[in-house]
């Protein structure tokens, strides 16, 4: 997974929509359910088209094998043998199924080779590593050493300000944290910056790491050969070079060199396209996630388990007895893990070359780790109730959001806000207008003792441990967070793209009996991570706990979950008795009800 934010394109494909849903009077005025889906028996969840962890488990199991079988070559990382075969698994799942037309979309990436980055300053090199599609330097360049400064005094260079006293042609040391690296870069560009250097912050240490550890596969946006030159300095680096820099008289700045080797080829890759036979091609539903990983591990959660959960929901969507109305896409993406490449290569082309086909899609969802060992049912934050988001959020993403939350709360699931911050394969879509939503299980964010007591796990540690690790295997898999993650997938596939509510189809036989849940992940990580995970920080501290809240509790702006029922044995808020014996309709399904309007 990738979380970084893009360029929006020049011009926008500007899309709207609004999820529309069906009320009941009540003695003459009209009551508003919580959710948009009739309450389930409490043994029962909402339309979820019965897709189960298991189902899930089965692909993960076999994406899982694929991986390891192609360790000595990068796992299956984007342009490696690994992801050949994993995306020929997936045409067969999907071809297999006889309700999708099936296709490979091929684009170019522009594949960087790696030599030194290193800083030297005062007789001292400090060795540093690249940014994925940072630009290089021709030889090497020495110029004086300059910090941008923010009104708290920090380094950051999250505002285009920060760079006010910067010489232009300076080598900007600016600190990691707080907004993505690509802004950082931009903000250095636009002020004139010869070179760039980001710095580790400093981060809780995990056993076997400290601090210092090197910034390592880091990804700072697509190629931008204006950029200035970026590479990646550690902590302990960084504070040493910034506190001569501060020392330096005005009148006589420290001077570095900066070596920042680095060229580019051009290699293709595909994405794998599967479109419902049926459903309205006028009106379609996209559902994607990443099928690459990095080469550092079989990327077994990152991103196995949302490509998984996408084929198990392709067999479910092919075995509903009631043909969906809208068209569903499926899309499995390629080289997320160096730019979100292969899902901004898809809208591109259509931007491009078919603008009336982008029109047509009302909806996107993206699942993008779903099985974190350390869990937390997490879903983007669409409505800014717990985030500020860096994004432009399309409006009709907050009614998606509200797909999620009102499923979660009808069955009691506790649920989390994830920043809206575009950083995985929706950000395309969300520049282009077209509501977007998905959900998380998280990564590298620290989980709260709050956290903790909602969802189980070890607070204080990452979410997900093995993130971009040798250890992100189907052994560290959590399949509680599978279990609970895979019916809410079905159920935002039905919300969207049947017009009304169908029967579960029957549950088909498994594959492999799943094994037991459990809240721990079945081995421990036995190495250091090998690599930094590619994210930024959160800006927003933890949100403060809500547990209660809900319809009846008045908003949950800043709360951290919401747990739905008001009323023991109903997700509906609580309501007189006289009310419910008035017979309650609530909404039976919903609709994107689309503004074709272009801006």
């Amino acid at each position: 997974m990738h979380r970084h934010t893009l360029h929006s394109p020049p011009s926008r494909v500007r899309r709207a929509a609004a999820l529309l849903a069906t009320g009941a009077l009540i003695g003459g005025g009209l009551l508003v359910a919580p959710a948009a889906f009739a309450a389930p028996a409490p043994d029962a969840a909402p339309g979820d088209l019965g897709l189960t962890g298991a189902d899930v488990m089965t692909h993960l199991t076999e994406l899982s094998d694929i991986s390891e079988s192609f360790a000595a070559d990068g796992y299956r990382v984007w342009n490696g043998p690994g992801y050949e075969a994993a995306a020929a698994y997936a045409e067969q799942v999907l071809e297999g199924t006889g309700a999708f037309t099936v296709s490979r979309q091929s684009f170019e990436v522009p594949t960087p080779e790696f030599g030194e980055a290193s800083l030297t300053v005062a007789g001292t090199t400090y060795v540093g590593s690249h940014f994925d599609l940072s630009e290089g330097i021709d030889g090497d360049y020495t110029a004086p050493l300059a910090l941008p400064t923010d009104a708290d005094g920090a380094h950051l260079g999250c505002e285009a300000g920060d760079f006010a006293t910067v010489p232009a042609g300076s080598i900007v040391l600016v600190q990691r944290g707080i907004c993505t690296f690509e802004a950082k870069i931009d903000n250095a560009t636009a002020a004139g910056a010869g070179a760039v250097f980001v710095y580790n912050n400093e981060r809780p240490p995990e056993e076997g790491t400290t601090p210092d550890d090197q910034l390592t596969n880091v990804a700072s946006g697509p190629r931008d050969e204006n950029d200035s030159p970026a590479a990646t300095l550690p902590q302990a680096s960084g504070d040493a070079v910034a506190a001569l820099i501060v020392a330096a008289p005005a009148d006589a700045p420290v001077e570095g060199t900066a070596v920042i080797e680095k060229q580019f080829l051009v290699t293709e890759s595909f994405n794998v396209i599967a479109d419902s036979v049926a459903g309205d091609p006028d009106d379609t539903i996209v559902i994607g996630a990443h099928l690459d990983g990095v080469a550092e591990g079989p990327g077994v959660n990152d991103n196995g388990s949302g490509s998984a959960a996408v084929l198990a929901l392709a067999e479910k969507i092919a075995a509903s007895e009631t043909p969906n109305d809208k068209r569903i896409r499926l899309a499995l993406w390629s080289a997320e893990e160096v730019g979100l490449l292969g899902s901004t290569a898809y809208v591109d082309d259509l931007l491009a070359n078919d603008p009336d086909e982008l029109n047509r899609i009302s909806a996107y969802l993206n699942y993008d780790m779903i099985g974190s060992e350390n869990f937390t049912v997490g879903v983007y934050d669409a409505d800014e109730s717990t985030f500020e988001a860096p994004v432009e959020i399309p409006e009709g993403s907050v009614e998606i959001e509200k797909v999620y939350t009102d499923y979660f709360d009808a069955i009691e699931q506790p649920w989390i806000d994830t920043e809206y911050s575009g950083r995985s394969d929706y950000q395309a879509f969300i520049d282009n207008g077209i509501p977007a939503g998905g959900l998380f299980s998280g990564a590298d964010d620290i989980k709260t003792e709050e956290q903790a007591r909602l969802f189980g796990g070890t607070a204080g540690v990452f979410m997900d441990r093995n993130y971009h690790t040798v250890n992100d295997t189907l052994a560290n898999v959590n399949r509680d967070a599978i279990d609970i993650f895979a019916p809410a997938i079905g159920h935002a596939a039905f919300a969207l793209a049947w017009d009304a509510a169908v029967e579960p189809s029957p549950e088909p036989t498994p594959g492999e009996p799943s094994p037991e849940p459990t809240t721990e992940p079945t081995t421990e990580p036995t190495v250091a991570p090998t690599a930094e995970p590619t994210a930024e920080p959160t800006a927003a501290p933890s949100p403060s706990p809500s547990v209660t809240g809900g319809p009846a509790g008045g908003p949950r702006g800043g709360g951290l979950a919401n747990t739905g029922s008001d009323v023991e044995g109903s997700p509906l808020p609580a309501i007189g008795l006289g009310m419910l014996a008035l017979g309650l309709i609530v909404a039976a399904g919903t609709v994107i009800a689309r503004r074709r309007t272009q801006q």
